[in-house]
């Protein structure tokens, strides 16, 4: 009996011990089922970013390119060494070991990794070498990681149209800024694993979004007109001494910038080593009481209100004119009796007020608005200013004795340069533009920047009138010392004097020469000013002289025929008809097409163009200056043993050896810019399909041209 009693406790004894292993067992599951299914997805995060550390990867910044595709602006690759403090056990050997790979100081390094922080800088935009010798070492909570720093292969060319950006890839000036948007592009984000400890696993990376690379902007800037336009100015500069100068190249019939430069000058390179001053666009940033050039709103007015006739005459108070207002006007010569062309053309201020009378100051005040001054021209540049057009209201009694000639109004380079450009342009004053086309990194075109008409100024009629009246100014006038043998030029001279403390300077000037060539076909308008130069200041001797040079040569490298010269036209096709584009390259594509006028885009595959959507020879007929628009099929030319023979190319400029080359299907490589001085092959050797051709390319120079006499202002 009392064995089964003991039996039988021990029985309960087991059950019990079961009841609490199978409470145990299903506590612990229970648990599990918990963790493992409802808690599955917080723990499986968790581990993940314990797991792996999301890295942003930085996009390229698009480049910068002149009309032909000449890189202005471009990147190149440097590298940052970082480290993470907090995982770095023995600072005093992981800085040592940094100090000497990349030869910075041990103190300043192990300052930088001292503390607790998850990340810090040890050094940036360093040269591959050394960010290599950094990763030989595989320290423990150091990286080096590989980003890309702007670069500007021309150094100072056209520094204040590109700008410049900062170490962090973000535009600070000049085209950097106004289009940094368009440029930076979009971040990616990759996922880099790390171990236990929190070092790097070197394994393929799971990337989760890749970037995507900024917008290539091409310029209406050509690199050979910008080289001449630098070149002669920077001369100027230097000879009379000045405080600053500009000059600006315009395609009048589409507002195109093909060339802006300013001086003193600078490299984008190295932005931060020169003054502060050094970076201003005063070709948009400044503003200034533009002198004798402002004649010529008055003038158009004149005329075309039927106020007055080329032949009508004004009595010029023999150089003192006292108004009814107690001012007294003065002229730079003893003026007597002048025709209204002869008061345009010899800058007399006395003949200007007068012929402004006849004009009246409500049509006055139009006509400055008309022409778009006291307003920004919406240039497409940064930090663009206004100048300053008081209302008519706000007008005095001596208003109309000043505003004639030029002063009680401030303009900027810009709006003069656009103003006269709309004569040039038959009476139309177009918007001035410097961005063409945004391409992304496959080529295609995402936004195009058509010319946009602002207004009508004038009629044609009028536009043709002042034309004529401002090549007297410089066949007979002020301007003679700018005349050219082979080309009219129309244009008119300024010499104004400086507000400076509170009074108007007796030595203090601003000259300069704005104007259009050839006259009678415009191709470019340029505007030059010398701010305060020293010795012989009037506009005429000093800034004429910059636009002579800068016109002549640009009238040489763009092959346009003067006065005694027939139109030169390539083989294939020249400016007045399609050339052949069959064997040219996208880049060669868009050179020929600018000569022509043309815009175009490509289709498919391959790298030289097969086929294109106009026939080659065709004639063009653009309206309202608007370029034809054509299709260029690309593809890989079928090969071919068709010979040909070498024509001489000496002489010609890019776009017009691709054009006599075209037919050829040679395959051309320019050295340098300009036009051709050397080729090869020789002129006369056959060649076949696929040969390469070396051409040598030189700025040109033209010949000193004698000519000019004495004139003022």
């Amino acid at each position: 009996m009392s064995g089964l009693r003991h039996y039988n406790q021990i029985q309960r004894r087991i059950l019990l011990l079961q009841g609490a292993l199978m409470a145990s067992v299903l506590c612990v599951e229970g648990r599990l089922v918990y963790l493992q299914v409802f808690k599955h997805v917080e723990f499986r995060q968790l581990a993940y970013h314990q797991q792996y550390t999301p890295k942003e990867t930085s996009p390229s910044r698009g480049v910068i390119e002149d009309r032909s595709g000449a890189l202005l602006a471009m990147n190149i690759g440097l590298f940052n060494v970082c480290a993470h403090p907090n995982q770095i056990t023995d600072k005093a050997s992981t800085a040592e070991a940094l100090s000497r790979a990349l030869g910075t100081p041990y103190d300043e390094v192990l300052s930088r990794i001292s503390g607790d922080k998850p990340f810090a800088w040890v050094a940036r935009q360093v040269p591959y070498e050394r960010s290599r010798a950094v990763e030989s070492l595989k320290l423990q909570g150091v990286e080096a990681s590989r980003e890309q720093r702007r670069f500007y292969p021309d150094h100072e060319m056209a520094a204040h149209v590109l700008g410049f950006a900062g170490i962090d890839d973000q535009g600070l000036d000049g085209l950097e800024r106004e289009y940094n948007n368009s440029l930076t592009g979009k971040s990616g984000l990759v996922l880099t694993e790390r171990d236990a400890r929190g070092r790097v696993v070197l394994s393929d990376n799971e990337t989760k979004m890749a970037a995507v690379d900024g917008l290539n902007v091409v310029t209406t800037l050509d690199k050979t007109i910008q080289h001449i336009a630098q070149v002669e100015l920077e001369k100027a500069y230097q000879k009379y001494r000045c405080k600053a100068a500009s000059i600006a190249v315009m395609d009048p019939r589409t507002g195109e910038i093909l060339a802006l430069a300013n001086c003193p000058n600078f490299d984008p390179n190295h932005f931060n080593e020169a003054p502060g001053e050094y970076w201003k666009d005063r070709m948009v940033n400044d503003e200034f009481e533009p002198g004798s050039t402002f004649k010529l709103v008055a003038a158009v007015g004149a005329l075309e209100e039927g106020a007055v006739n080329e032949d009508d005459r004004f009595f010029c108070e023999n150089g003192a004119y006292h108004t009814d207002y107690g001012r007294v006007v003065t002229d730079h010569e003893k003026y007597g009796w002048l025709t209204f062309r002869e008061i345009f053309g010899y800058s007399s201020n006395i003949g200007m007020v007068k012929v402004a009378a006849k004009l009246g100051e409500k049509n006055l005040y139009r006509y400055c608005q008309r022409f778009g001054f006291g307003v920004t021209t919406g240039v497409d540049l940064p930090g663009e200013v206004s100048g300053i057009l008081r209302p008519l209201d706000k007008w005095s009694g001596l208003s109309m004795t000043t505003i004639p000639y030029g002063y009680e109004v401030s303009t900027t380079p810009i709006q003069m340069l656009a103003a006269y450009a709309a004569i040039a342009n038959g009476g139309v004053l177009m918007r001035p533009h410097v961005v063409k086309e945004l391409v992304d990194s496959n080529g295609k075109v995402v936004r195009e920047f058509e010319p946009q008409k602002i207004r009508r100024v004038c009629s044609p009629k009028t536009a043709k009138r002042i034309t004529e009246m401002m090549k007297w100014v410089v066949e007979k006038g002020t301007g003679t010392a700018v005349a050219l043998p082979s080309y009219d030029i129309a244009g008119k001279t300024g010499t104004a004097y400086k507000f400076m403390n509170g009074r108007y300077s007796k030595y203090d000037y601003v000259s300069s020469f704005i104007g259009f060539v050839p006259a009678e076909n415009p191709q470019f308008a340029i505007y030059v000013s010398l701010d305060d130069p020293r010795g012989l200041y009037w506009g005429g001797y000093t800034a004429g002289p910059v636009f002579k040079e800068v016109a002549k040569r640009a009238l040489v490298y763009d092959l346009v025929p003067g006065k005694d010269q027939a139109p030169a036209v390539a083989q294939g096709g020249g400016r007045h008809s399609v050339p052949s584009f069959k064997g040219l390259t996208r880049e060669q594509s868009r050179w020929l097409a600018q000569e022509s006028g043309l815009r175009i885009k490509f289709n498919g595959p391959g790298d030289r163009v097969v086929d294109q959507s106009l026939p080659a020879g065709g004639k063009l007929a653009p309206e309202n200056n608007k370029p034809i628009k054509m299709v260029l099929t690309l593809g890989t030319p079928a090969a071919s043993l068709a010979q040909g023979v070498m024509p001489d190319l000496r002489g010609k400029t890019k776009r017009q050896a691709l054009a006599l080359l075209a037919p050829l299907g040679v395959r051309v490589n320019f050295k340098g810019e300009g036009v051709v001085r050397s080729q090869f092959p020789p002129a006369g050797r056959t060649v076949r399909d696929g040969v390469p051709c070396d051409l040598s390319c030189e700025v040109p120079v033209a010949k000193t041209a004698s000519g000019g006499g004495e004139g003022h202002s």
